[in-house]
C-alpha cells in the first residue's frame, strides 16, 4: 500500500521520541510504500542514514516553517502547514492510509486529509493531562499555579482534538489511559516506546554508600510535577529504610528537595548528581537497583522504557506513560490515591533484585502492530 506518514520530529539515532518515531516507521516501510513527512532538519539526518543503511521504499518529504527559530508555538503552525502538504500529495498519490505519527502536547494537529478513501490514523498521542486535585499539594506555590494554566490549556486542547478527530480520524492511538480517558471516544492504547533491550548490568546491592544498602535513581527534571518530594518522603518510611537515591537532573525543585531531606534526616542518602550527561543515566540504570519515578504527569516515559530495557525495576504512580508500560515483575504501580508516600516505601521494601531486560517494548512489535491498523477499510467522510 501507499502510506504517508506526517511525523513533526524523527532522527535515527536518537532514543527518545524522535527515535521511536523513526523506529515506526521503519516498521511501516517493511511492507509498504512510504512517503515520510517531516521537518527538514530530520529529513537531512534520514538521508544521512539511508546512505548507510538503505530502507527501500520510504520517500522522504522535508517540510519546514518559513523561519528557522523555534518559538514555543512553532509546533501548532508546523501542524497546520503539515496538513496542506498532505493535502496536496494525497492527491497526487492517493494513499491508503494516512497516518499522524506524533502529536507533541504543544500543539494539536489541524487536520489531515478529508478527501478520497484514506484511512486516517493519529497516534500514538500524547496529549495534556491534569493532575489529580488529591496530589496537587506536592506542586508547592508555584507549581500549582501552573498547573492551573495547564488545566484551561489541557480543557482545550480536548476540545480541539475530540472535534477534529471525530470528523477525520478512522483509528485514534493514545499513548496511555489517562490520555484515552481525556477523549470522547473509543481509542486503543500501544505506548510509542521502541527500546531494545540491553544485557551486563550490575546487581543489587551497587550502591554508592554503604554495603548492604539499596539504590533507587531518580532522573528527570527537577521540577514539581516530577514529585521528587514524593520520593524523599518515601525514603524516610521505615520500610524503605536500607535505600539510597541518586538523584540525576537539575531544576528548580533542587534546594526545596534538599531543605526536606535534612528535614527528615534522610540528607546522607540523597545523592544530588545534578544535570549529567544522558549516557551516564544509562550507565546508573545498568547497575541500579530500581528506577524511582513518582511522576505526577507523564506523557511520554522513555526512561522509564530504557529503565526495563536495562533490567532495572521501576517504582512509579498509576499515572500516564509509566504506569502502561510497567508490567507484572518489573517494579510496582502505586494507586495515586490514599497513602501514596507509604505504598512508593512499600513497594521500594519488596525489592529484591533486579529484573531480566524487558523485550515487550523493543521495535520487532512494531510491525505486527501496524500490520493490524492499516488494513482495516477505512471510514465513510
Amino acid at each position: 500500500m501507499k502510506i504517508l506518514i506526517s511525523a513533526i520530529r524523527c532522527s535515527p539515532g536518537d532514543r527518545r521520541e524522535a527515535g521511536a518515531t523513526w523506529a515506526w516507521c521503519k516498521a511501516a516501510a517493511l511492507d509498504h510504500e512510504i512517503w515520510l513527512v517531516t521537518r527538514g532538519d530530520s529529513a537531512e539526518l534520514i538521508r544521512k542514514e539511508l546512505l548507510v543503511r538503505p530502507v527501500p521504499g520510504l520517500t522522504i518529504v522535508p517540510l519546514d516553517l518559513p523561519w528557522r527559530r523555534d518559538y514555543w508555538w512553532s509546533d501548532s503552525l508546523w501542524f497546520r502547514h503539515a496538513a496542506r502538504k498532505v493535502q496536496r500529495l494525497h492527491d497526487e498519490h492517493d494513499f491508503a492510509v494516512i497516518h499522524h505519527l506524533t502529536v507533541g502536547q504543544r500543539g494539536v494537529p489541524s487536520g489531515t486529509a478529508t478527501s478520497g478513501q484514506a484511512r486516517v490514523i493519529w497516534g500514538p498521542i500524547s496529549l495534556p493531562t491534569p493532575i489529580p486535585l488529591s496530589l496537587t499539594h506536592w506542586l508547592g506555590p508555584g507549581g500549582l499555579t501552573a498547573e492551573l494554566g495547564r488545566r484551561y490549556g489541557a480543557a482545550v486542547t480536548r476540545w480541539m482534538f475530540n472535534r477534529r478527530a471525530g470528523r477525520q480520524a478512522d483509528l485514534v492511538v493514545a499513548q496511555d489511559n489517562d490520555v484515552a480517558a481525556r477523549l470522547d471516544r473509543r481509542v486503543i492504547v500501544e505506548p510509542m516506546a521502541a527500546i531494545r533491550p540491553v544485557t551486563g548490568g550490575g546487581g543489587p546491592g551497587d550502591g554508592f554508600g554503604a554495603v548492604g544498602t539499596s539504590t533507587a535513581v531518580f532522573a528527570g527534571r527537577l521540577v514539581p510535577d516530577k514529585g521528587l518530594l514524593l520520593a524523599i518522603n518515601a525514603l524516610a518510611r521505615p520500610a524503605a529504610a536500607r535505600w539510597e537515591l541518586r538523584v540525576m537532573g537539575d531544576g528548580p525543585d533542587w534546594r526545596r528537595a534538599e531543605r526536606l531531606a535534612e528535614r527528615l534526616g534522610v540528607r546522607d542518602r540523597v545523592e544530588f548528581r545534578g544535570d549529567v550527561p544522558r549516557a551516564q543515566v544509562l550507565t546508573s540504570l545498568l547497575r541500579a537497583d530500581a528506577l524511582l519515578a513518582p511522576w505526577l504527569r507523564a506523557p511520554a516515559a522513555w526512561t522509564i522504557a530504557e529503565a526495563l530495557a536495562r533490567g532495572c525495576p521501576v517504582v512509579c504512580l498509576d499515572r500516564g506513560a509509566p504506569a502502561a508500560l510497567v508490567g507484572p515483575g518489573e517494579g510496582a504501580v502505586v494507586p495515586w490515591r490514599g497513602d501514596v508516600v507509604g505504598a512508593l516505601a512499600d513497594a521500594l521494601g519488596n525489592i529484591t533484585r533486579r529484573i531480566d531486560p524487558v523485550t515487550r517494548w523493543a521495535p520487532d512489535r512494531l510491525p505486527a502492530i501496524l500490520a493490524d491498523w492499516y488494513s482495516a477499510q477505512p471510514a465513510s467522510r
